[in-house]
């Protein structure tokens, strides 16, 4: 087995885009959902509510972000850490974040038609994972929804779309790690999986929601809330829902790559 390909999402809900090797920190893959849109109350905002973020494309190294959208002038920011800190919200987990101004939210309010703000995961923010799933007692994560990274593999989404009558890409997932190898659903049996150099705990199958039915491209939904109501006919574990893919923790940091070697331990 090894890693076919690797994806960044900048801005959580937002589009994301492949790359050939990124960089693994304590809290997942570094530029990777370390930008979040919250509501009014600081809750976060995601395709589940707007499936237009599908359709905003952010390129972010590190302190400039830039965000394109059809039809109006993209959004060009240099990130500021000295920004007014404020408290979000990402499903149960409330913790501190930073605010990226007016011009931010502006331009997000005005494409998207909502009150909206942009908040950044700086040295001040901290999440920690789950105590039920996490590895250890410090292991945290940034925005994403629960987990450092999300690795997923070629042959469960092959055998998924022998069963639908439309197939689906496997950007309808949005992981970070496509593997290419292997039978399908062995992910469900990973324990500790290695990429390269890099060993990660396997701690949580990923459950899946209505974003599995979203067109990455324009932001559609599908009208037979397809691949989700297939998926859940043969995927649902009780209690946590329909599933695809695997959720990672890093044991260290350091970079993988595509064409890295997939080992199970």
């Amino acid at each position: 087995m090894h890693i076919s390909s690797l994806h960044l999402y900048p801005i959580k809900g937002c589009r994301g885009h492949s790359v050939t090797t990124v960089a693994v920190d304590p809290i997942g893959v570094v530029g990777d959902r370390r930008l979040m849109l919250v509501d009014a109350s600081g809750r976060f905002v995601s395709q589940r509510e707007e499936p237009l973020l599908a359709t905003l494309t952010p390129e972010f190294d590190g302190t400039r972000l830039t965000v394109r959208a059809a039809g109006v002038k993209p959004l060009a920011l240099e990130i500021d850490p000295a920004g007014a800190l404020v408290d979000v919200t990402v499903w149960g987990d409330d913790f501190l974040a930073t605010d990226q101004g007016e011009l931010a939210a502006a331009w997000f309010s005005d494409v998207l038609g909502s009150a909206f703000r942009l908040v950044w995961f700086g040295p001040k923010s901290s999440r920690p994972i789950d105590p039920s799933y996490s590895p250890r007692p410090d292991a945290e994560t940034a925005f994403t929804d629960g987990y450092p990274l999300l690795a997923v593999t070629e042959a469960s989404l092959a055998d998924l779309n022998t069963r639908l009558a439309d197939a689906v890409p496997m950007a309808r997932f949005r992981p970070n790690v496509v593997v290419q190898g292997g039978a399908a659903w062995d992910e469900d049996a990973w324990r500790v999986v290695t990429f390269g150099a890099m060993t990660f705990d396997a701690v949580k199958p990923c459950a899946r929601c209505v974003v599995t039915t979203t067109d990455q491209q324009t932001g559609a939904r599908n009208s037979r809330q397809e691949p989700l109501r297939t998926l859940a006919t043969f995927r649902t574990i009780p209690g946590l829902g329909a599933i695809f893919g695997q959720n990672l923790v890093p044991r260290a940091t350091g970079p993988i790559a595509v064409g890295d070697a997939v080992t199970l331990g």
